[in-house]
């Protein structure tokens, strides 16, 4: 998963306290190093998913809506196809009139 979408989950997560969240906060959620968090929170302002204002980092509306589809979606791999049992036939014979 790319850094952009842990930076979005990881604002999603904080935008739930009162005060914006911070650069030292993201890099604690994230998990990465803080140069890496500052490209990816500038990549995302220049797609405006992340708004820059003067009292910190917030969703934009397009933001918040990208952040919560990857938060409904699990972080471990995707679930693999369920296989059909073998015993059954693939084509349903017709029966002899």
């Amino acid at each position: 998963m790319s850094l952009e979408i842990d930076v979005l989950r990881a604002l999603l997560r904080l935008a739930r306290r009162h005060t914006p969240p911070t650069l030292e906060q993201l890099v604690v959620r994230v998990g990465g190093e803080e140069a890496d968090v500052r490209k990816a929170l500038a990549s995302l302002a220049r797609n405006g998913l992340v708004q820059r204002t003067p009292a910190g980092l917030r969703l934009s509306l397009s933001g918040l809506a990208v952040a919560v589809a990857c938060a409904q979606r699990p972080r471990t791999r995707p679930l693999a196809r369920p296989q059909a049992p073998s015993s059954l036939p693939l084509v349903r014979r017709r029966r002899a009139a």
